[in-house]
């Protein structure tokens, strides 16, 4: 069955990473710029009325209740936290609440982080904006993508993670981001293979949350919530195109192929380049029997390079998934370049080789990640797989 891409904020190993630097000056802008084009209506029949229950306000994201804002008042009094400088007033408050925080993974909002002392890593990012807003500090938030280790197929949809790093500012940044300012950087899951994205806005890192509780929605085949959810981040961020890919998603899910073109068309006008976009609209040219015009976005899929690579993993397993083994060797070998320790892109690409015919070279790939793989279950799937193709003739 072909698989969709979506994406959602968070990572499972949990690490608060707290550093000081000085800023040199540098030219990318905090904001997108604006774009010409008008986001496509969405298809409100779709939706019943109560699919809109349980949707987190956007105001209540970021709250904190007086009791909590009183606990951060008592905090910063401390006699070694009080003659710090604000930024790092935060930084020391969010180690202080992760000292007993219990990483569970769900999107929880500030003041739910906070009273349960729990959350994933969104849920951590929002509660850092809250204390940086309480304290007169302020947040740059940067996109880290980060190699697929919670990568997610189920169903027919396959997930992948990011994460995003913030800088603390104790005077509001001027013009560009980096201009040049002292800044505190809080990552909570720094890794060698880290590659570092976009800038942000505000209002984009907000939308972020939505766009998690719709991938959860989505991996339950709750499409309706999802619709509602993506809608509500798509007020806070009308041109991200992770949103609109996912609500064109979403739309053709529900039975409306028409509004998901349009809205696969005004993503791409927003990011030609998107990897996820063009792959999601491949498909919907697949399933209408539009050939020759899927066969196009295909050869422009393999000419580009992306700024995350990691992306070139769901394009290889889609492709692997519709027993396209040429274009699954070559996705799969541009995602193992830039992630040559990820086993489960040698077992993906050793079927692959398979489905060529290359026998040997499966053996091989296959040994691999045999070699990397230090999960029982998967070593021993490996096994099984290398001992048979072993007895495979030449």
């Amino acid at each position: 069955m072909p698989m969709l891409s979506v994406n959602r904020l968070c990572h499972p190993n949990l690490v608060l990473l707290l550093f000081t630097v000085l800023l040199s000056a540098c030219s990318v802008n905090s904001e997108n710029s604006q774009n010409a084009y008008h986001l496509p209506q969405f298809n409100h029949a779709l939706i019943q009325s109560t699919s809109a229950e349980n949707v987190p306000e956007i105001s209540s994201l970021t709250y904190l209740s007086e009791i909590q804002r009183q606990e951060l008042a008592g905090f910063i009094a401390r006699d070694n936290i009080k003659a710090l400088p604000n930024r790092l007033k935060v930084s020391e408050f969010i180690n202080h609440k992760m000292t007993n925080f219990n990483y569970e993974g769900k999107n929880y909002t500030s003041t739910e982080s906070w009273s349960n002392q729990s959350g994933n890593c969104m849920a951590l990012a929002l509660l850092t904006y809250s204390v940086a807003k309480e304290l007169n500090v302020y947040p740059v938030f940067q996109v880290v993508h980060a190699a697929p280790i919670l990568t997610n197929i189920t169903s027919d949809i396959l997930v992948t993670s990011d994460h995003v790093r913030t800088f603390l500012y104790d005077e509001k940044p001027s013009g560009h981001f980096l201009s040049g300012g002292i800044a505190t950087v809080i990552d909570y899951f720094p890794d060698r293979f880290d590659r570092t994205g976009e800038i942000v806005s505000e209002s984009k890192f907000l939308a972020m949350f939505y766009r998690n509780l719709a991938a959860d929605a989505m991996l339950e085949k709750k499409y309706e919530f999802a619709f509602i959810l993506l809608e509500q981040g798509l007020k806070l961020a009308p041109d991200y195109d992770a949103l609109i890919n996912m609500m064109a998603i979403t739309h053709r899910r529900l039975g409306d192929e028409q509004t998901a073109e349009k809205l696969y068309l005004y993503a791409l006008d927003i990011k030609p380049n998107s990897l996820a976009v063009l792959s999601n609209y491949r498909l919907l040219l697949e399933l209408q029997s539009r050939t020759a015009e899927a066969k196009k976005i295909d050869q422009y899929l393999l000419s580009l390079e992306s700024s995350n690579p990691y992306s070139y993993y769901s394009l290889g397993i889609e492709a692997l998934e519709f027993k396209d083994y040429k274009t699954t060797v070559i996705f799969l070998e541009k995602f193992i370049d830039n992630a040559p320790y990820f086993h489960p892109a040698y077992f993906a690409l050793a079927r692959a080789q398979l489905g060529l015919g290359n026998t040997k070279k499966a053996q091989k790939i296959l040994k691999k990640a045999i070699e990397l793989t230090d999960m029982p279950d998967s070593k021993k799937h490996y096994l099984a797989k290398l001992d048979m193709l072993k007895k495979v003739p030449d």
